[in-house]
């Protein structure tokens, strides 16, 4: 026998093995992984006590707690850097190597030149003789022969040799080098090899002696130039030495200036020549630069005095100048500095304030989704996705402002505004937009105004996008957000004192970040949507389309389900608006929630124009079955056609687990009683509306269908109708599971005289006024007979049109 202490060890694993599992400690981690990201974006120590803009008004007296050095402003830095770097020379050597090695190419060059050209004289000799001989003497004309093909070999190979030695990308049959080769021009003139060589030479060692630089130019910029050469260096002005344009552009002169174009061989050739030989032979030591460079770089002091301990830096009230700011920065930068030294708890006592800051202000916002989106906080996947959103914008911040240091109002702190009010609502990002605006202000140094400008502009993000009805409204957005930056950085500029220039910039940022915001927000929904299975209201607006081939085939197959389904859309979207749910997705969903009738629509009385009744024919429980099937057929034809489960949903929960009340009544009447009739054929399958839209939509289907039944319907007719098909779907307990209250399914009902909600929009279909009070009244038994006339259309409720 067991223990019960130790059957209790034993079964405690299990049970934590069990909470790894559950979706609280998903929730958990979603929590601890945000808290510990956010707070590692933050800044910590003396940067955040001690945080100032310029101009900005102090709020109390600052004393030096020790000496520090007052740092320069890191623009100051930066510029005496650049100076520092600039007065470091690029540093060249010359290569004497180059020059003899490219003089000894020349000679070796025309060597080779002069044997081709005895090699194509001995050709043209024993051509003339094979030409001579060729009718005269056989056996010489052959011998000469031989000798034609012998001498055409050497040249062919002795060119090939020059082209592979010298590697030149040329046509050397092209008719001036053919004359090079030759010894002649075109036109007879014999070509001077030893002068041609000797102005190559002359030419070649010029312009190496005046030095070619291996560097282009223009990469020099306005950098000093440093050459050495037989192991002396000296500063040179660049305008005196050439690169390798220049160099060939100076060579190509002088050489014309010797062989006028007149003397198209020894130009044209001479130039190729030139342009091949004459190499850079002044080699740029970039190792040797960069490092004197950076020497240069570490030489230059980072500070510019000291603060001694107990000196007043800023007196309270005071206006913030750059003098005060950047002893500010640099006593916040030595207190950073103390800290971190010190080592011990000082260390983590900013963590710990960062971490309690972000968890305050996270469990601010996760207080509203328990209290009021219950529901949302309860999908691990909602609760990542808000996560994500959250931390992705501060990281951007800390990207933007704390490691390219740029302006804080670059930072689209309303993407996050609006992608909360697409993809959630208006009230929840309005939440997160506060939470989100703290942590923002806090994210930066401090920075309350900054908090409340962001509080704004996301403010009057959420309100241009808070009804979502047409995608423009996401671009009108810009002009609501960019005001919203002008006026709030405006106002908090002028409490500053800020000078035209630094608000000219703030509102510059502002613009092109309002600009953006929405265009980033157009895209980033759409991969969303995909990666969190959301529905937002711009997939509805694409759904709404009577376009989309779903609703294409419904208007051309089941008219009359078509039309039914629009006037119920209209009906369930009056109902949302007075309550406060989502519009477009009840009228979305009424759109869709009857597609399966497009199996068989026929024996659905709407589609039955004219034609005789299949369900007069056939038995009451083979009725049912098809009626009930167009839910199914329904789901079936929304995973074909991609909907999403939003509103996928409407439709096996419009009709709940209901009855089908016409044909179970049918069977009990033809089959001799309810005891021999199974009811749970005639129920739906079900599930039952689990949110305020599907609820809506089952209350407006079956009161549009009701209503159809009355025979003369009046105001008061169809009010009661109303009445009586809500209390019989919540007597059923079709509503058991839905958010919806009791007051909200009064407002449902609606007022014919506000013309809100279900009547207000079927007394505006059926075109009824109130009646008037006289002095007749009908008898009592007349209006005893409509109210049973009423309640007997609500029981068999548009069961035929099911």
């Amino acid at each position: 026998m067991i223990k019960t202490g130790t059957l209790k060890s034993f079964l405690d694993p299990l049970h934590s093995i069990a909470w790894l599992r559950s979706d609280r400690f998903y929730r958990v981690l979603i929590f601890v992984g945000s808290i510990s990201v956010i707070s590692w974006l933050f800044p910590i120590g003396g940067r955040f006590e001690y945080r100032y803009d310029l101009n900005e008004i102090t709020k109390e007296a600052i004393i030096a707690p020790d000496n520090f050095p007052v740092l320069k402003s890191p623009e100051t830095l930066e510029s005496e850097r650049e100076a520092a770097r600039r007065a470091v020379p690029y540093l060249f050597r010359r290569d004497p190597q180059i020059t003899t090695a490219q003089l000894d190419g020349v000679v070796d060059l025309f060597t080779r030149a002069r044997g081709i050209q005895r090699a194509e004289n001995r050709l043209d000799q024993s051509r003339q003789r094979a030409y001579r001989y060729e009718y005269r003497d056989i056996e010489r004309f052959t011998e000469a022969q031989r000798a034609v093909e012998r001498d055409s070999t050497e040249v062919v190979d002795l060119k090939s040799n020059f082209a592979q030695r010298f590697l030149l990308d040329l046509d050397l049959n092209a008719p001036n080098w053919s004359g090079f080769f030759r010894g002649e021009s075109p036109e007879g003139q014999k070509i001077n090899y030893t002068r041609l060589q000797r102005e190559l030479e002359r030419i070649i060692r010029d312009i190496l002696a005046e030095g070619v630089l291996n560097k282009p130019k223009s990469e020099l910029e306005d950098y000093p130039v440093a050459l050495v050469s037989e192991g002396v260096e000296e500063v040179v002005d660049p305008k005196f030495l050439l690169d390798r344009e220049e160099a060939w552009a100076k060579a190509k002169t002088r050489l014309q200036a010797q062989y006028p174009i007149e003397v198209p061989v020894e130009s044209s050739v001479g130039s190729d020549l030139l342009i091949y030989f004459i190499h850079p032979n002044l080699i740029y030591d970039e190792e040797t630069t960069l490092r004197r460079r950076e020497a240069a770089e570490d030489k230059v002091p980072i500070s510019k005095g000291f603060v001694l301990k107990n000196e007043r830096i800023v007196d309270a009230n005071t206006k913030v100048t750059p003098e005060i700011l950047e002893k500010l920065n640099s006593l916040a930068a030595a207190k950073s500095q103390a800290i971190a030294s010190a080592g011990g708890i000082q260390l983590w006592l900013p963590k710990i304030g960062m971490v309690a800051i972000t968890v305050i202000l996270l469990l601010f916002f996760y207080a509203w989704l328990y209290v009021y989106r219950d529901s949302w906080f309860r999908q691990n996947r909602v609760l990542l996705l808000t996560n994500l959103l959250i931390v992705f914008i501060l990281a951007i911040a800390s990207l933007f402002h704390h490691r390219f240091e740029l302006s804080e109002y670059l930072i689209p702190f309303t993407v996050v505004a609006m992608a909360f009010t697409i993809l959630f609502d208006a009230r929840t990002s309005l939440i997160a937009t506060v939470s989100l605006a703290l942590m923002m202000g806090f994210l930066v140094g401090n920075k309350v105004d900054f908090a409340l400008v962001n509080l704004l502009a996301g403010s009057v993000a959420i309100y241009a996008v808070r009804r979502l009805r047409r995608r423009r409204q996401i671009f009108t957005a810009i002009i609501y957000i960019v005001s919203a930056y002008a006026v709030g950085i405006t106002i908090v500029e002028f409490l500053k004192y800020t000078n035209l220039t630094t608000l000219g910039n703030h509102l510059m940022y502002a613009s092109i970040n309002g600009v953006l915001s929405p265009i980033m927000v157009y895209g980033l929904i759409g991969v969303l949507e995909v990666i969190f299975g959301m529905t937002t209201n711009l997939t509805l607006l694409e759904l709404s389309d009577f376009n989309h081939p779903l609703l294409r085939r419904l208007s051309r197959e089941a008219n009359g389900t078509f039309s039914h389904s629009i006037i119920v859309g209209n009906l369930a979207e009056a109902a949302a608006n007075v309550i406060g749910a989502n519009s477009l997705l009840c009228r979305v969903g009424a759109y869709y929630h009857d597609i399966g009738k497009l199996a068989r629509p026929e024996y659905f009385i709407e589609n039955q124009f004219r034609m005789e009744n299949p369900h007069d024919t056939i038995a009451a429980n083979l009725s049912a079955k098809v009626v009930i099937s167009h839910v199914k057929e329904g789901l079936r034809l929304a995973r074909e056609y991609g909907l999403p489960q939003a509103v996928a949903d409407f439709i096996p929960m419009h009709h709940g687990t209901a009855r089908a009340e016409y044909f179970y009544q049918k069977a009990i009447s033809e089959d001799g009683g309810p005891d021999r009739v199974k009811e749970d054929t005639f129920r739906y399958a079900g599930p039952k509306p689990n949110t305020k839209e599907t609820g809506i939509l089952m209350l407006c289907e079956a009161i549009e269908a009701a209503t159809k039944s009355i025979r003369k319907p009046t105001l008061p007719r169809i009010r009661q109708m109303v009445n009586t098909v809500i209390e019989l779907r919540m007597t059923d307990g079709q509503l058991d599971e839905c958010p919806l209250t009791l007051d909200e399914i009064n407002r449902i009902r609606g007022d014919a005289s506000a013309g809100t909600g279900i009547i207000g929009v079927l007394k505006g279909i059926y075109h009824v006024r109130i009646p008037y009070p006289t002095a007749d009244r009908k008898p009592a038994e007349e209006e005893a007979k409509e109210k049973e006339e009423l309640s007997e259309a609500a029981v068999f409720e548009g069961t035929p049109t099911e």
